[in-house]
């Protein structure tokens, strides 16, 4: 019998975590998705999208992952001769305990901002033998001569939580502490961070660092294709030398790139708009983005799957991942007796 193809499908975000799980409790498409994973296979996964991507790939990397080089080699931007990690700025809302942070992405952050702030900050560290570049307004980078020994934690995880207890640790934590303060003043008197607290806009008051692994990487179980609109992505492809194509516009030209490859192939399908939504109170915003994706990618996919020779593994990054199969779905008795419980599938903080 041939090998079925698999398709290991990585939507982080797609089970929460979210404020509370009470609003989503009653919507008639978030009882759907219920019923459609009490279907699927349950396994344990990895915590984040980075141990799913290692998990997926059999990917070994030295330290941490390489999140900031991968980047920057999508871009045609990596320096092999240095050490990069990323530099993103954010909002930190500070009191007597707590310093809760804000993302570039709900900034609202200008051009021309982004860039004065920048330079100001390569100008001050270049004595250190730092270079501070952006690569668009909300993601900057900063780039050493000397090795970063640092564990750190990804921005998404970081938005919106108390970042006193997540700051980076490590070797090297004491010198780049020392430099991001130096950084937060530098920032808090620029002129254009007092023109936006003037306007009543939140200011560019902090960075974030995060990413800074070296592009050492193997990879154990490769691909034929990664499908993913994420940069770090497109340099993890372009690294391991398989092919890369962004999101198509329909699940029908995504079945066609497919049935061009290889029976028995292995491919990877990322999505990355349900992941930032997560840290919003508002959980109307993610149950809205959340039906969007079901009714456009995921049931499309879960039907295509089920008439092809293709296993279809999801993977939420927090944990846990759902394996489909023809014959999976066909289980209708797994349901039985179940009451779906929204907490045995959608994490809460």
């Amino acid at each position: 019998m041939q090998k079925p193809s698999e398709l290991h499908l990585i939507v982080p975000g797609i089970c929460g975590p979210l404020a509370e799980t009470q609003a989503p409790h009653a919507n008639p498409a978030v009882k759907r998705w219920l019923k459609t994973l009490s279907k699927s296979r349950c396994q344990p996964s990895g915590e984040d999208e980075h141990d799913v991507i290692a998990e997926v790939l059999g990917l070994e990397y030295k330290d941490s992952f390489p999140s900031a080089a991968l980047t920057l080699l999508a871009n045609d931007l990596y320096d092999d001769g240095m050490f990069c990690m990323h530099a993103d700025p954010v909002h930190l809302q500070a009191d007597m305990d707590h310093a809760v942070l804000t993302s570039s992405a709900d900034l609202d952050i200008a051009v021309q901002e982004s860039s004065a702030i920048c330079a100001a900050l390569d100008q001050h560290f270049h004595q250190d033998g730092l270079t501070f570049f952006t690569l668009n307004k909300d993601q900057w980078f900063v780039s050493s001569k000397e090795k970063i020994r640092m564990e750190t934690t990804s921005l998404v995880d970081a938005t919106g939580r108390n970042v006193n207890f997540i700051l980076p640790a490590g070797e090297d934590s004491p010198r780049w502490r020392q430099r991001l303060t130096e950084a937060q003043m530098l920032m808090h008197s620029h002129e254009l961070n007092m023109t936006r607290e003037r306007a009543g806009l939140p200011s560019i008051n902090s960075l974030w660092f995060h990413g800074p692994g070296e592009l050492e990487v193997s990879v154990s179980d490769p691909v034929a294709s990664i499908c993913s609109n994420d940069d770090m992505l497109k340099g993890l492809a372009k690294h391991i030398q398989c092919d890369h194509i962004k999101v198509p516009e329909s699940v029908a030209a995504y079945a066609e790139y497919l049935s061009s490859g290889e029976p028995g192939s292995r491919h990877i399908l990322q999505f990355s708009q349900l992941e930032h939504l997560t840290n919003y109170t508002d959980v109307s915003l993610w149950m809205n983005a959340l039906e969007q994706l079901l009714q456009q990618w995921v049931y499309p996919l879960l039907k295509l799957m089920s008439k092809n020779n293709i296993t279809l593994t999801l993977y939420p990054c927090n944990g846990k991942c759902y394996r489909f199969s023809k014959y999976d779905v066909l289980c209708f008795w797994r349901q039985a007796g179940r009451k779906d419980k929204i907490e045995d599938y959608v994490s809460s903080y």
